[in-house]
């Protein structure tokens, strides 16, 4: 009389079996980071207009970016020594007398004084100081998530004095929209620690803008990123580098992978029939 009898797999086919769900695993975990893109932000760095050769090495003319308002709390014909076009600008580094930023991405970094409303943005019709336009053409994309993250440091600014990083688009108005979560950095001097000399570390900060839906206004609409000064008394400055801009797709493709892991798992070995 002929049986069917259930075998346990083989050592070979539990290894085998073994393997693959690690691959899957591994995809599962890493989807995410795999498919997380980065979308290029013109001058990033703030590499030009160079500061060399200029004063202080210094340069107010940054490449790409356009400088916030002057809002009308600050007089045209200056404050406290500065006129407003001076309040945000691209400086060499370490000679920049300003303290040497220990990780910056190039040979500049940017400074923003600490007046309310100082600062910059960028989108696609934001027009630099030498106006050029449209040099960021990345859009919001349905199925998609946004992060934003700087380098920013707090050089000495006062207590409680507040900057912001955050994503907009523009409606039909031209207005500034704010869109997702924003990234509203309040200084202390414990959160921004100097090393020897006066150097310093920039901090990475961000801000995230969740997976975009097809009846969001903001889809198909062009990216904005905004770096402006909430409240402070103008001693000081806020440092900025490496402005980096990613976007990923909305995790459903993870429960795919992990729906195929699941069916994997489920599966048993085939009977044998032995005589």
């Amino acid at each position: 009389m002929k049986s069917l009898l259930q075998k346990p797999p083989s050592n070979t086919a539990t290894k085998k079996a073994t393997g693959r769900l690690a691959v899957l695993a591994a995809l599962v975990a890493g989807t995410g980071a795999l498919h997380a893109d980065l979308i290029p932000v013109p001058n990033y760095s703030f590499e030009t207009q160079s500061g060399v050769g200029q004063p202080f090495g210094v340069n107010i003319n940054v490449d790409d970016w356009q400088k916030q308002d002057r809002p009308a709390y600050f007089p045209e014909s200056g404050y406290n020594g500065f006129y407003w076009v001076q309040t945000a600008g691209n400086f060499l580094n370490p000679a920049s007398g300003q303290g040497r930023v220990l990780n910056a991405a190039g040979a500049q970094a940017e400074y923003v004084l600490s007046f309310p409303g100082a600062g910059l943005f960028q989108d696609y019709t934001a027009t630099d100081w030498a106006g050029t336009t449209h040099a960021f053409t990345a859009t919001y994309q349905a199925g998609k998530s946004y992060e934003l993250t700087a380098g920013i440091f707090g050089e000495s600014v006062n207590d409680g004095a507040i900057l912001q990083l955050s994503m907009y688009y523009r409606d039909a108005l031209n207005s500034m929209v704010t869109v997702g979560t924003p990234n509203t950095i309040i200084y202390h001097a414990a959160d921004f620690p100097y090393s020897a000399g006066g150097a310093f570390n920039l901090i990475d900060f961000s801000a995230e803008v969740p997976v975009v839906q097809a009846g969001d206004a903001w889809a198909g609409q062009h990216i904005g990123i905004n770096v402006v000064v909430f409240s402070g008394d103008g001693t000081n400055q806020w440092v900025l580098d490496n402005v980096r801009l990613t976007e990923a797709p909305e995790p459903a493709t993870l429960g795919l992978l992990g729906i195929g892991l699941g069916g994997l798992m489920r599966r048993r070995p085939r009977a044998r029939r032995e005589g």
